[in-house]
């Protein structure tokens, strides 16, 4: 088991790589394939977080969201995140799982950036994913940044 599918869409843009890693491959698939509605995001589904890892590191300058059940036989999720912001610390880290997660873990880790509780409604995942990715671009833009408007009295 490892990388189950991408979807890229027919946008001339740069794609927004997002990660989905999850070690049931039902939910895996469920979740890329919600995801791959949202404009310009390519989504990359592992159910081995070893393989993602691996991925990420290859691909580290074009990710921006990565996505990871807490428990998973190899590591878990918070181990992931861990390593990935080692690699890339701009990554916005999601944590996901059916199970309580107390506090305590998320102050020892600057790992996780938003903790979303299993089972959600595909609906509330796109549209944070969306809002998260759309926030990423803005900056993203070939605009200047610190222009600031002249004001004549």
């Amino acid at each position: 088991m490892g990388v189950l599918d991408t979807t890229l869409d027919s946008d001339n843009q740069q794609p927004v790589f997002v990660a989905v890693i999850d070690d049931e491959t039902d939910l895996a698939y469920l979740f890329k394939d919600a995801l791959s509605q949202i404009d310009g995001v390519q989504v990359f589904a592992f159910t081995d977080p070893l393989l993602a890892l691996e991925h990420f590191q290859t691909n580290h300058r074009n990710y921006s969201v990565v996505i990871s059940d807490y428990r998973m036989p190899t590591m878990t999720g918070m181990e992931l995140l861990s390593r990935i912001k080692e690699v890339n610390p701009a990554v916005i880290g999601i944590m996901m799982s059916a199970f309580e997660i107390q506090d305590e873990l998320f102050n020892e880790c600057d790992c996780v950036d938003k903790f979303l509780q299993k089972p959600i409604s595909i609906v509330k995942l796109i549209d944070e994913i969306e809002m998260l990715v759309n926030r990423l671009r803005v900056p993203n833009k070939n605009r200047p940044t610190q222009h600031k408007p002249h004001c004549e009295s």
